[in-house]
């Protein structure tokens, strides 16, 4: 790796005088810095001297309730000398980022842990995670990551050959003079024009986890697929804004998931995802928080909405999903029996997956227009 240096405020790899400099604006419990994190990375070892590294933080509190600590964090360590050994052990370790797990993190790198619990009880550096996404929302950042390229969006894909290509046009002065094309970093909706269905930012736009709808998603993709003892299934999921969607639905029956730990119905537990595959059967929507916690179960969903603009021949099913979506802050994922998944947000189709499709390529979707 080439040396590591801090740049007065912004720390950054790779040589000072490189011409050509991205900007990284990252969130440590967004999987698609994770992603992108080596790509970069090796983008800077790969450059020939013609790249640096900046990175800043920009926290999606909303989204990720422990991102702005880990940040901290990080310019804990910073502050003797060891930021990126933990900018890395941070994005390695996503779900582990509680001030127990951030402590370990500073054993491990044999920091000075007295003045590290002392940063971080006294969130000294606050202020500059802060001051980093304040300059991002300045500079129109609105998800993460968002990459510039000598001032300018990115607008190719974070994959090592595309950025060593855009690296070598705007080292050169190829580009014309225009910069690199605008990368949106707020999307459109939640999905967009990248393969991967979810996008490959994290936004705080609609206040929806990407982790937890993609986890959705493939559930959906898993019980359209297999449906129950030979015969298909329908079924809804309501992901995020869970309180405001309780308001708004009743429950068909007991609820089977009443008095459960929440640790317990967390849709990344296989016993939890098989418990909602046979769940399924039964009519009603599930109520999914947007840490993952399935919190509900065969529910009613008690939203309906005038002027909703679907395709021709979606059921009531669908009208419940757009309507639920329109009225509220939650994206709805639909399954028909016709083994079709839907994706509703803000009362429009906005993808439909055919699994078939999902299982070959690893994704499988038709975004809507």
């Amino acid at each position: 790796m080439t040396d590591t240096q801090t740049d007065g405020r912004d720390h950054t790899l790779g040589p000072v005088d490189a011409p050509v400099t991205l900007v990284e604006y990252g969130d440590y419990q967004c999987p698609y810095c994770a992603k992108a994190r080596p790509v970069l990375e090796e983008l800077i070892e790969k450059a020939d001297g013609k790249a640096r590294l900046v990175f800043r933080h920009y926290p999606l509190d909303s989204v990720h309730p422990l991102a702005r600590r880990a940040a901290e964090a990080a310019e804990a360590a910073g502050a003797q000398g060891r930021f990126w050994p933990m900018h890395g052990l941070l994005y390695e370790n996503q779900e582990d980022l509680t001030d127990e797990d951030l402590r370990s993190y500073a054993v491990r790198l044999e920091l000075d842990l007295a003045r590290f619990d002392e940063d971080l009880a006294e969130n000294r550096h606050a202020g500059r995670v802060q001051e980093n996404r304040l300059t991002g929302e300045q500079d129109g950042v609105r998800g993460t990551p968002g990459v510039f390229l000598n001032g300018v969006p990115y607008g190719g894909r974070l994959e090592i050959e595309a950025l060593l290509e855009a690296v070598e046009e705007a080292a050169s002065g190829t580009d014309g003079g225009s910069g690199v094309p605008v990368r949106r970093v707020g999307p459109e909706s939640l999905f967009d024009r990248f393969e991967d269905p979810i996008g490959e930012i994290c936004s705080e736009e609609r206040g929806v986890n990407n982790k937890t709808l993609k986890r959705i998603v493939e559930l959906a993709v898993e019980i359209a697929r297999e449906g129950r003892e030979g015969r298909k299934i329908g079924t809804l999921f309501a992901v995020g804004d869970h309180e405001e969607v309780l308001v708004r639905s009743r429950p068909l029956i007991l609820d089977p998931l009443a008095g459960h730990a929440d640790e317990r119905k967390h849709v990344k537990d296989p016993d939890m995802r098989e418990t909602v595959k046979e769940l399924a059967q039964l009519d009603g929507a599930f109520v999914v928080a947007d840490e993952g916690v399935v919190v509900s179960a065969a529910r009613y969903l008690d939203a309906a909405s005038d002027n909703l603009d679907l395709p021709l021949g979606l059921g009531s099913r669908h009208m419940a999903a757009a309507s639920i979506s329109r009225q509220t802050g939650a994206v709805a994922v639909a399954v028909s029996e016709s083994s079709m998944v839907r994706v509703f947000d803000e009362g429009k189709v906005v993808a439909e997956v055919v699994p078939e499709v999902w299982m070959l390529r690893g994704y499988g979707p038709y975004p809507r227009p």
